[in-house]
């Protein structure tokens, strides 16, 4: 007998389903990763990537977690040689956080393992089904992100 979830709200459906498919892509990710990084230091290559260099405190506070914990992850990615430190032209005491070229590379082949990975969810749905879910996606991400700022009392954005 299947058991019928403690509410029948499409909400709750939803959001269920959302974090099972993100246990699959979190394992396809563990999966694909060069045993030098963890999928946690993957995200913040790939915030780097995609938004530029940030401070360590920008990082910190865009992964809600302490400086201490970044500032571990930072000097782990930086032995590794997938990011660099540099000052900031316009504060000489802080530090800019930036991919070098290894990063770089390390991000685009994990992205294309994953993609390879992922060809069979395309072709089963179509690039046009996947597109209006993204949007759809990105409409849930706006909410939630509104409900975060109003819970924490501050305009903090949630994206990553």
């Amino acid at each position: 007998m299947i058991k019928q979830p403690p509410t029948s709200s499409v909400v709750y459906r939803a959001f269920r389903f959302m974090r099972i498919i993100s246990e699959n892509a979190q394992r396809e990710l563990d999966n694909r990763l060069p045993d030098t990084l963890t999928s946690r230091q993957f995200e913040v290559l790939n915030r780097l990537y995609f938004v530029g260099d940030q401070t360590a405190s920008q990082l910190a506070a865009a992964f809600n977690v302490s400086a201490p914990s970044m500032s571990q992850m930072i000097t782990r990615l930086r032995a590794v040689g997938v990011i660099e430190m540099s000052r900031k032209s316009d504060d000489a005491r802080a530090k800019l956080v930036s991919m070098t070229e290894s990063g770089k590379d390390t991000l685009e082949s994990t992205v294309q393992s994953l993609m390879s990975g992922f060809e069979p969810v395309e072709e089963a749905l179509g690039a046009a089904r996947l597109q209006h879910l993204l949007e759809e996606l990105e409409a849930v991400q706006g909410a939630l992100s509104g409900v975060a700022s109003k819970a924490k009392g501050n305009g903090a954005d949630a994206e990553l």
